[in-house]
């Protein structure tokens, strides 16, 4: 038989009576009250029943056979889980001894035969309700140690939600967070940023066919309201066992279906996250709130991520910018100093005809800058065309090469190539091809010192031909390799690069590597710098000699490096009276040379008055070279006369007093003075 189900709304009484007469009379008293009543003729049966069931008293007989009722409430009390079940003795044994015996056993009560009915239930009753009471407050304990569980989680999912890296990672965890904390079998979040960009991620205990998506109707109701919303649902999860026939086939089930909004502050649905539990288990109105407050910790969390990445694209969007500033004062500044060295009549034949082939030079240099940064307004809107058709490298390599090697010659760089006769043909652009590689070519003669070497190489690997660029230049540091194609990265000839080679179908190029003063107004009176030493650390070759030249034709003596090294060395051998530094230069930057410079003792040269040449001209710059050390920030292009009379007014000349520059002193203050 059966065991009869224990519940708190229907607790049990156990009673215990060899006479099956007495069994049956006592069950006729307590059969109004609301109680489930078990009848047992044995304590080894009672024994058994209590092992399985709790009770909310047990009457129980003293004289049985075999084991009589005070062996039984012994075993009984020793026993933890029923060593406080209320044990009432029913007997026709009233001495004193039996009755002593029985409350010794911690019995609440000791009734002689034959009772009275009215008492017994009254007895009865007054133990099912503490029963009951002690049930509800042990429901209610379980039901706040979950609470109180649930809600330890979801501060810990608070922590994980906010600590994501991406949109996807937060949804994900998420989406585990949900459905462990409210035990459901399936979590699916969903966010839309904007029409093109969607995130999701599920977690599932169960794979349910039907709901591999927000279902639209469910979606309509939560992103229309910005409410809660609550369904139910009849799928068929794949569920070992759970078929139909034994066809395979999965069978329905009912499921509870919960969902809840992401919303951003200014009321803007950004998406939801939509649980499904089991109907035997409905959601709680304590699961609702649960689910609404890890929507609204996520809401947070999203436009937080949104909110960095914005800013983040500002920011790389200003370095984009910065960077192309200086690409396209850099020739400026060369070609500006040359025509005003030409328009003065300064220069003697031989250094006319170099200032010509520098001006020239930087005005195609400026002009395919231009033409890369069409371009990439180009690509980016998708309006590239390429006329494809069947190329033979070689003489494409050779054209780029030749176009470039007036550069290479100008900062005495050995620019070899190694192009096999035939190669075979590839189908691509000639134009943009030969772009790509002048682009390549340019870039590593820019960043190879003077005196390096620049290399390129076509051959034939496999079914490809490769073009390889390689140079003796310090290289790119590993972290930055991965973004060296990016808008952000080295500048509009290497964004152009990437996508032009993609578009031929290629693979992606692979990289290897080992308060400032205010800028004075154009003044044309002369100014003379004799007996001043010089030292001018530029990377650009025509800059460098545009420089030189306009310095000692004011009387200096000029001597010009390439890099940081060399400026320290330079400084170190030859100590001068003022330092013109272009910030831009290649390995460590002008900031990173003035601090070292600082860094010296005065002896040394660490006082040494410096100026910064950049073509990086926001206040910003400026403020960040008077920061590192320098005295003086003169932005690319400038006027020559502008460049002597700051020089002159570092080392305090008689002339540069004349013609002070307006602003100078305020915005630097006083300049520190030579010996």
């Amino acid at each position: 038989m059966a065991a009869p189900l224990m519940t708190p709304e229907a607790p049990g009484i156990l009673i215990v009576d060899d006479s099956a007469d007495k069994l049956v009379a006592l069950e006729s008293i307590l059969v109004d009250l609301p109680v489930n009543i078990v009848k047992v003729r044995s304590g080894k049966e009672a024994l058994r029943r209590l092992l399985v069931q709790d009770f909310a008293v047990v009457l129980l007989d003293v004289r049985m056979p075999v084991m009589d009722g005070f062996e039984t409430a012994t075993l009984i009390r020793q026993r933890s889980r029923t060593e406080h079940t209320p044990i009432i003795f029913v007997t026709a044994f009233g001495d004193e001894t039996h009755v002593a015996r029985g409350y010794s056993l911690k019995a609440v009560d000791y009734l002689l035969a034959p009772v009275v009915p009215d008492v017994l239930r009254t007895k009865v009753s007054v133990f099912v309700e503490l029963f009951r009471a002690t049930a509800e407050v042990r429901r209610q304990a379980s039901s706040l140690r979950e609470r109180a569980a649930q809600l330890h989680r979801l501060a810990a999912s608070s922590l994980a939600i906010n600590s994501a890296l991406s949109l996807d990672q937060m949804l994900a965890v998420l989406a585990t967070s949900a459905r462990e904390i409210l035990g459901a079998e399936r979590a699916l979040a969903v966010a839309r940023v904007d029409e093109r960009r969607t995130h999701r991620a599920v977690s599932a205990a169960c794979e349910i066919p039907e709901v591999e998506d927000i279902d639209a109707a469910v979606s309509s109701a939560v992103s229309g309201t910005n409410q809660t919303y609550r369904t139910t649902r009849l799928l068929h999860p794949r569920l070992p066992g759970l078929t139909i026939d034994g066809s395979g086939a999965p069978a329905p089930r009912p499921y509870d279906v919960l969902a809840a909004p992401f919303m951003g502050r200014d009321g803007r649905n950004l998406g939801l996250i939509e649980v499904f539990g089991d109907c035997d288990r409905r959601f709680t109105q304590e699961d609702e709130d649960l689910l609404v407050q890890l929507a609204q910790m996520t809401s947070i969390a999203i436009e937080n991520t949104l909110f960095s990445e914005a800013r983040e694209a500002n920011r790389l969007k200003e370095e984009f910018l910065s960077t192309l500033s200086h690409e396209l004062r850099t020739p400026l500044s060369a070609m500006l100093s040359w025509l005003w060295m030409l328009r003065r009549k300064a220069l003697d034949p031989g250094a006319a005809a170099r200032a010509i082939e520098a001006v020239e030079r930087n005005a195609k240099a400026q002009a395919r800058l231009v033409d890369d940064l069409l371009d990439v307004s180009r690509i980016m809107s998708g309006k590239v065309q390429l006329d494809r058709r069947a190329v033979e490298l070689g003489p494409v390599v050779e054209a780029a090469t030749d176009s470039l090697a007036a550069a290479a010659e100008a900062k005495a760089i050995t620019l070899a190539r190694f192009i096999p006769p035939k190669t075979g043909p590839v189908l691509g652009d000639t134009d943009r091809l030969q772009q790509v590689i002048w682009n390549l070519l340019s870039n590593a003669i820019k960043f190879t010192p003077q005196g390096g070497r620049v290399e390129v190489q076509l051959r034939r690997v496999g079914a490809d031909v490769e073009v390889r660029v390689s140079d003796t230049g310090q290289g790119i540091a590993p972290g930055f390799l991965p973004h060296v194609f990016e808008r952000e990265g080295r500048g509009a000839m290497f964004v152009v690069t990437l996508p032009l080679a993609t578009r031929h179908e290629e693979p992606y190029p692979r990289v290897r590597s080992a308060a400032p003063v205010e800028e004075a107004r154009a003044v044309d009176a002369p100014c003379s710098l004799d007996g001043i030493r010089v030292l001018i650390v530029e990377d650009e070759i025509d800059a460098r000699e545009a420089l030189s030249v306009i310095v000692a034709q004011a009387g200096a003596t000029v001597a010009g490096v390439g890099t940081a090294r060399e400026a320290l060395s330079q400084l170190a051998a030859w100590r001068p009276d003022v330092l013109v530094c272009d910030i831009g230069l290649p390995g460590e930057d002008g900031y990173t040379l003035i601090r070292n410079v600082r860094a010296l003792a005065t002896d040394q040269g660490g006082d040494v008055p410096a100026v910064a040449l950049t073509a990086y001209a926001h206040a910003s710059d400026r403020r960040r070279a008077l920061a590192a050390g320098f005295q003086a920030h003169l932005a690319k292009p400038f006027e020559p006369g502008q460049l002597l009379r700051v020089l002159a007014r570092s080392v305090q000349l008689p002339d540069a007093a004349e013609h002070e520059m307006p602003g100078m002193s305020a915005a630097a203050g006083q300049l520190p003075e030579r010996a």
